[in-house]
């Protein structure tokens, strides 16, 4: 299986705080874990801008004291930052455990059939905020779309822990209907990509936060992932 990491699952992967989701840092480590020590074939994949994201989670966590956001937790020791920073390097230098995907113009192309999506339906985040996701989203699932061109869409997996690009792609996948597609203009995206909208254009996608042990191991073949010994890794 080959996956493709969010930055939010990425960055927890590292600094656990960093995710409210226990379950969801639990399921991460197994899946990193297990391919850092080979113990499995799977091969994960990281976006570039994914990776700037990560750096700036750990930064906010270690420099943003003021943030609203952590206003329930402390700031990291400046050396605990340091040891993650460090660790997040080696692990993307040369794909040594997460291998650097590069944005491209066929992500940016395929951008025009995720977005239309996401902005038609409403999705909600918290309780009454109904917000669309942002264009780093977009161009997540845009490259979840053009590596399952290259791989098979079955063998793709979005790995993140955001309800929303969950619910985008699972409604993709399940289908959209004829009339909506006609009425977000679809075809138009279909024209520039070169690319008939449809479930088999979508990967599979898990939501870390929510995905059953059953779920986890169809797409991975067992769950837990087995992971060879102990890793030396330096996280939080």
């Amino acid at each position: 299986m080959y996956g493709l990491l969010d930055a939010n699952v990425t960055a927890a992967y590292y600094l656990a705080r960093s995710m409210r989701s226990a379950k969801a840092v639990q399921c991460i480590r197994n899946i990193v874990d297990s391919v850092r020590t080979r113990a499995t074939q799977h091969f994960l994949y990281i976006p570039n801008f994914c990776i700037a994201e990560t750096f700036s989670v750990l930064m906010k966590y270690a420099f943003g004291k003021w943030n609203p956001h952590l206003k329930h937790t402390k700031t990291i020791d400046k050396r605990v930052y340091t040891g993650l920073v460090e660790q997040f390097q080696r692990d993307i230098h040369n794909g040594q455990v997460l291998y650097q995907y590069e944005l491209s113009r066929y992500h940016i192309l395929a951008h025009d059939l995720v977005a239309p999506i996401d902005h038609h339906y409403q999705h909600t985040r918290g309780k009454k905020r109904h917000v669309p996701m942002g264009t780093f989203d977009h161009l997540y699932v845009a490259m979840g779309i053009h590596l399952a061109h290259v791989h098979g869409s079955d063998n793709v997996v979005l790995l993140t822990a955001d309800d929303r690009v969950a619910n985008i792609v699972g409604r993709c996948r399940d289908g959209i209907p004829a009339n909506t597609i006609h009425k977000l203009k679809l075809e138009i995206a279909e024209e520039v990509t070169g690319r008939k909208f449809g479930p088999a254009l979508f990967p599979r996608c898990l939501n870390l936060k929510t995905a059953t042990k059953k779920e986890l191991a169809a797409i991975f073949g067992l769950w837990p992932l087995p992971v060879v010994g102990t890793p030396t890794i330096y996280r939080r």
